[in-house]
């Protein structure tokens, strides 16, 4: 019991690990930035390799969590550093697999990263820039692109829309925080992981 107590506590007290992956131009440093900074950046320049991110954010009534976002740079030069990007992604307890909704081609691209994820690492799939997007490739079907990419969630969002941001980041870090509770069994009994299907729509609408 003292063990599974300790566990618990290095835990708590540990920020999440969440690494963002995708093809360059997608749009994971405007999110990553607008999540972090409760408000829509517009600005976002190119990552150079990997761009850090923290922030302590409420998860629910008296519960807050320490996040870590590693932004990995997705332009070509940097996604061939594959030794390095394998070492930015050691530890991390969950990875955001990004791709443009208005890009089919950057969601065809997601596998290129694969292999830079452990295979514990929880995966979630989000499509940006939903607000610039057609009636077509906003009703894109997710769930098929789940199963093959082994993600337990996927989501859709634009950065105009700050709370679906939040939202998003919100179910992603509860869904962390459960698999990683429920983890503790894997020293105990194996590890039974949540399968959750959905899309979250965003609110967003054109003036």
């Amino acid at each position: 019991m003292i063990f599974i107590k300790s566990l618990r506590s290095n835990l708590k007290a540990r920020p999440l690990k969440i690494v963002i992956l995708g093809e360059g131009g997608v749009g994971k440093t405007t999110i990553a930035k607008t999540f972090v900074n409760n408000t829509f950046f517009s600005e976002a320049k190119q990552t150079i390799a990997v761009e850090f991110h923290s922030k302590i954010f409420s998860i629910g009534v008296g519960r807050d969590a320490k996040i870590q976002l590693w932004d990995l740079g997705g332009q070509e030069q940097f996604k061939n550093m594959k030794m390095v990007f394998k070492r930015f992604c050691e530890g991390a307890d969950g990875a955001l697999l990004c791709f443009d909704l208005t890009d089919i081609g950057s969601l065809f691209a997601l596998p290129d990263w694969f292999d830079f994820l452990e295979p514990s690492v929880s995966r979630f799939l989000i499509g940006t820039k939903y607000d610039i997007a057609t009636i077509e490739e906003r009703n894109i079907q997710l769930k098929g692109f789940q199963q093959e990419f082994d993600c337990i969630n996927s989501f859709k969002c634009t950065a105009k829309d700050v709370k679906s941001v939040e939202d998003i980041f919100r179910e992603i870090i509860i869904t962390i925080r459960d698999s990683k509770e429920g983890g503790y069994g894997k020293f105990l009994e194996p590890m039974i992981r949540r399968q959750k299907w959905m899309d979250l729509v965003p609110s967003y609408h054109e003036d």
